[in-house]
């Protein structure tokens, strides 16, 4: 079965509200410690302070002191500092644990970014609240709505549930429910209580897991059935596109994550080790090979592997032509990756199709996703990440995953070329430090092709104590400790062949 961003952020979330959750003895207590010192220093808002600490405790620990059940209402200009200030009191706490890591930094973080997106989006959750949109309904002097009512089914029977008029009056008597098997038997039952039931109408509209009764006029529900079902339909697309809006914000929170956690890789291998296992831990996938990628060999090279046989992905060298499909890709980014602003990421429902069958059965691939790692300054492909969601699975994944794949493998491709390059720099600089003479590179090429020190003064018609003399002197300008060492370095620089 398939799983989203959504799912895998809200797999973080949880991890953090489980860690904070563990310690509320504490937190609370150093709570008390930085509200007190905010009350002394900032009167004005003791108010604000007390409401963040009470809507923070009841929304991470559901408790039910302090009245928990009551909403609070958050000032967004107030309380987005105190909320930052109470988020660092929790990392004090559960960072004195010796095993706290960067990823339960993480989990902490990820809960209060969207305790604070509650809070700024709290003034306008109202807009999208079905109950908002009945009562502006009634309310509103357009229209000649009587009242507006939620019905609801339950044990095979319907009821209102709320209803809403122009004086927030009861709009039924008695105390017992009114409930029919029908929601027509409903609507009479409703008239069957108005003055001059003859006089008006209901008519029902479903919405989403509820039932809409609108009450009208007679005469007057010809032009206003149309118009409340346009005014809903527009509600609705509003309704959609906030839940995009914050859905979008999910694969950014993600895309943030991985950077960080890139960016703190302090040496090439490490961030091959960071970038394998951020591809699994921030996107909705449980495996992940990374391979580097050689434009002038046309061959793949297994860097490292994430929830899989490491070595096996290290002794992986591949001709990119016994890869088909990843072929034909990269031939068309060769004829166009100039014009393109970004690599895409190729989707394969089956592995069977660009895979050869030994890799199939090796590590039994089946839907899998292979993610370039790129530079985004020259579109240079550096390599790939191949995801999957676990052996012998099959999957589908969205548009957002998409988009948060690009932006991986662009962060991925900068800090790899960023290590890549601090590496051929230390090469090349430590190259220019040893400064051997003519004569010391013969004796050094002749140490590399087997020579004894004898043989080596003979051919080089030198004493063979002239010859010892170099060679001492070569092993401490390249800082070895034999002579093997010493070949073995000016071979991998260069110095001799």
């Amino acid at each position: 079965m398939s799983y989203t961003i959504q799912e895998q952020m809200n797999n973080i979330y949880e991890k953090g509200i489980q860690l904070i959750s563990k310690h509320e003895e504490a937190i609370l207590k150093e709570w008390h410690t930085v509200t007190a010192r905010l009350q002394v220093s900032r009167e004005r808002s003791q108010k604000n302070i007390d409401d963040t600490v009470h809507y923070l405790a009841n929304r991470l620990f559901h408790t039910t002191k302090q009245a928990a059940s009551t909403e609070v209402t958050l000032s967004i200009q107030t309380n987005k500092f105190i909320i930052t200030l109470l988020e660092n009191a929790v990392h004090k706490v559960i960072q004195a644990e010796n095993d706290f890591s960067y990823k339960d930094h993480q989990a902490i973080q990820y809960v209060f970014i969207k305790l604070s997106e509650e809070v700024l989006t709290q003034p306008y959750q109202h807009y999208f609240a079905i109950d908002s949109f009945l009562q502006n309904l009634v309310t509103s002097n357009q229209l000649p709505i009587v009242w507006t009512a939620i019905a609801i089914k339950r044990n095979h029977q319907f009821l209102v549930e709320k209803w809403f008029n122009h004086l927030s009056g009861d709009l039924l008597f008695g105390d017992e429910p009114i409930k029919a098997s029908t929601i027509y038997g409903l609507s009479e039952l409703l008239l069957n209580q108005m003055e001059e039931a003859g006089k008006y109408t209901v008519f029902p509209i479903p919405y989403e897991d509820i039932t809409i009764l609108i009450c009208v006029r007679k005469e007057e529900s010809n032009h206003v059935v149309p118009f409340v079902s346009y005014a809903l339909q527009v509600f609705q697309n509003g309704k959609e596109s906030f839940q995009l809006t914050k859905q979008d914000q999910e694969w950014k929170d993600s895309v943030i994550m991985f950077n960080e956690t890139v960016m703190r890789s302090r040496n090439y291998q490490e961030a091959v080790e960071n970038i394998t296992a951020g591809f699994v831990n921030y996107l909705p996938f449980e495996r992940c090979a990374l391979f580097s990628y050689s434009v002038d060999k046309q061959m793949g090279f297994g860097l490292f592997g994430h929830r899989l046989d490491n070595e096996a992905i290290q002794n992986i060298t591949e001709d990119i032509s016994n890869l088909p499909i990843i072929q034909n890709n990269l031939h068309f980014l060769e004829l166009f990756g100039q014009s393109l602003d970004y690599l895409q990421p190729l989707y394969l429902k089956d592995a069977e199709i660009g895979f050869p069958s030994e890799y199939i059965k090796q590590f039994n691939l089946r839907s899998v996703v292979i993610a370039p790692i790129f530079l985004a300054s020259n579109n240079k492909l550096l390599g790939a990440a191949i995801l999957d969601q676990g052996p012998g699975k099959y999957f589908k994944i969205g548009q957002e995953s998409f988009s948060a794949l690009i932006k991986f493998g662009q962060s991925a491709g900068e800090i790899l070329a960023k290590f890549s390059a601090e590496q051929e720099t230390k090469q090349k600089s430590d190259q220019v430090r040893i400064h051997l003479s003519k004569r010391e590179v013969e004796v050094l090429q002749l140490m590399a092709e087997g020579y004894s020190t004898l043989e080596a003064a003979s051919f080089l018609n030198l004493s063979e104590y002239t010859v010892r003399d170099y060679v001492s002197t070569i092993m401490q300008k390249m800082e070895a400790s034999n002579r093997t060492e010493a070949v073995a370095r000016a071979l991998r620089e260069g110095i001799i062949e």
